[in-house]
């Protein structure tokens, strides 16, 4: 083998414990079933180049980390031709004799296929979407054998992939292959409920909410301490009494039971609304709930010391998310990845609006190809200069792949009022036709804002003039052409690794620093003339790169163990306040 196993950390400052039972809760918290069997835990493993299902399992993994993980007990990272094989044995039991039974995959990355009982169930492809089986017909009531055949390509073709490769360095990160969220069973009645959604019509205080069920039927809603009677696979039209608005400076949820014949699921939604509109002075700035706001947050790469993209627990993200709102950042651009569930719940709990990324894809990227435009925006800063082929979609496959899985991603995330904007293009990877893909998810969602092709080449459709810049990030800056508001997507990015919490020999960043003093000095400048701007209502955001070091990448504010705040906390809340007193 090419690797040997070579392991994920350069270095470790403490021994691994394995986790016997890890996010053993329920993972779907805006849509609960009463029903829940975790499949979390050992499984039995084998890795080989063998296109056939192996006799023996001679490795144990810890399911839902990843094979390059070091929670996973693997740590080895695997290669483009590699097979990986999954293995488990469980006892399974019905609570009632006629339910059906749904296997649930909340992420394999990146192809899969499922046996069960020495049956072949179904494949999926794709690393960033659920799936689930209907496995009534092939499961024991007692023992039963699971095996999941998985290969993940990474990089090496158009498929998403987000910031993982097979070679990491600077910004680019370690694959996370195989199954990295959480696999679990649940029973379900013969005719039951597939989908909830809500729809927020604010001006109008009404929700509309849509049941849907393999047939047509009557179906039971409770919300707000009344009862309705809805019609499933129909549009219901609800007017709220003094409806109690979310923002994330009070983050109330409206919490909903919902029942059709013997199934029954709660779930929530939240009251809101974001737009563009104008302010003075004629300028466009962003509006929740009819106030104008400033987007003050960081990039957020999901990745997680020791579980890489899969956090130890869900505390990891409950922590986290208090402790942002505690430094008084209203925002997360949660990058280029999608998390578990509960991430987007407690950003809804707690009041964190986030940006959602789409995850990129596309061949390999050339140089010239995604740095040129930066070099040379002045000249070339328009839709046209984009031409078929060019980073890194030379395919239509790739195409159809990025619009179908970018569309069952917004599904998922539908109900989630604390998203509020989706990334649809990060820079120039994987890019393609920003302006007609723009207008196809502007009319699929229209409840969110989308940000085309965020920090690169401006495209006549987006909802946002959209900037990276970490050389020249406090130059003022408007767009003259279509007055869209300005958002510094991406700046700062600061390095400074902070000795016995670094991980990683080398050190990426845009700019370093070799001190606490050093770094805390560069932050606050900055961000006193980013003040400047946004009181003169021509800068609507910004978003600092990073919330932690990831990897050769030591940009975060955080340690890469979350361990050490490299900024002045009563410092940093003091002038976070002042951001968010402007408005």
């Amino acid at each position: 083998m090419k690797n040997n196993g070579r392991p994920y950390l350069d270095k470790l400052n403490e021994k691994v414990e394995l986790i016997k039972d890890p996010l053993k809760e329920y993972p779907r918290p805006n849509f609960v079933r009463q029903s829940y069997f975790s499949l979390n835990g050992e499984w039995e493993l084998e890795v080989n180049k063998v296109d056939e299902l192996p006799l023996i399992y001679s490795k144990k993994i810890i399911v839902p980390f990843a094979l390059e993980a070091p929670l996973s007990g693997v740590n080895y990272l695997v290669e483009d031709d590699d097979f990986i094989y999954y293995h488990k044995n469980f006892e399974f039991h019905k609570s009632r004799k006629n339910n059906r039974v749904l296997l649930n995959f909340d992420g394999i990355d990146m192809f899969s296929w499922i046996y069960l009982n020495g049956k072949f169930v179904g494949n999926h492809e794709g690393g960033y979407t659920k799936f689930h089986f209907d496995i009534t017909d092939f499961i024991n009531e007692g023992n039963n054998e699971l095996i999941i055949k998985v290969r993940d390509i990474s990089d090496t073709s158009y498929h998403l992939r987000g910031k993982q490769t097979l070679n990491p360095t600077g910004y680019f990160y370690t694959t996370s292959s195989g199954i990295y969220k959480p696999v679990w069973i649940e029973e379900v009645p013969t005719e039951y409920i597939e989908n909830v959604k809500f729809i927020i019509h604010y001006d109008e205080s009404i929700v509309e909410v849509r049941v849907d069920t393999k047939e047509n039927g009557v179906a039971g809603l409770f919300l707000d301490g009344k009862y309705y009677n809805i019609k499933t696979n129909s549009k219901n039209l609800i007017k709220l009494t003094n409806p109690h608005p979310w923002s994330y400076d009070d983050p109330f949820l409206y919490h909903v039971k919902v029942t059709y014949l013997s199934d029954t699921i709660e779930s929530y939604f939240g009251f809101r609304k974001i737009e563009i509109k104008e302010g003075k002075k004629h300028r466009k700035g962003i509006y929740l709930n009819n106030k104008r706001i400033i987007l003050n947050g960081l990039l957020d790469q999901g990745y997680y010391y020791l579980g890489n993209l899969t956090p130890k627990s869900y505390d990891d993200y409950e922590n986290e998310i208090k402790a942002l709102k505690e430094l008084g950042y209203n925002t997360l651009r949660k990058h280029i990845k999608i998390e578990c569930d509960t991430f987007y719940y407690l950003c809804d709990k707690y009041g964190m609006l986030v940006i959602q990324d789409f995850v990129n894809g596309g061949t390999p990227y050339k140089f010239k190809e995604v740095v040129f435009p930066r070099l040379f925006t002045a000249f070339i800063n328009k839709e046209s200069w984009i031409k078929e082929g060019m980073f890194g979609r030379e395919s239509n496959e790739g195409k159809e792949e990025f619009i179908k899985e970018s569309k069952e991603i917004v599904d998922t995330l539908y109900n989630y009022p604390s998203i509020i904007i989706y990334t649809i293009f990060n820079e120039a990877w994987g890019e393609f036709e920003p302006s007609k893909v723009y207008k196809i998810f502007k009319e699929y969602d229209s409840s969110r804002l989308y940000d085309t092709a965020s920090g690169w080449v401006d495209s006549k459709n987006s909802d946002f003039y959209s900037v990276h810049s970490y050389t020249i990030p406090a130059r003022k800056r408007y767009d003259k052409k279509y007055h869209r508001p300005y958002v510094l997507t991406e700046t700062g990015g600061i390095s400074y690794k902070v000795k016995g919490h670094s991980f990683f020999k080398g050190s990426f960043g845009h700019g370093y620093a070799h001190s606490t003093k050093t770094f805390n000095r560069k932050y606050f400048k900055l961000y006193k003339k980013f003040i400047k701007q946004m009181k003169k209502g021509k800068l609507n955001g910004v978003i600092y790169t990073e919330v932690s070091d990831c990897e050769k990448e030591y940009n975060g504010i955080y340690t890469f163990d979350r361990k050490v705040l490299k900024l002045n906390k009563e410092k940093l809340m003091k002038l976070n306040k002042k951001i968010e007193d402007i408005y």
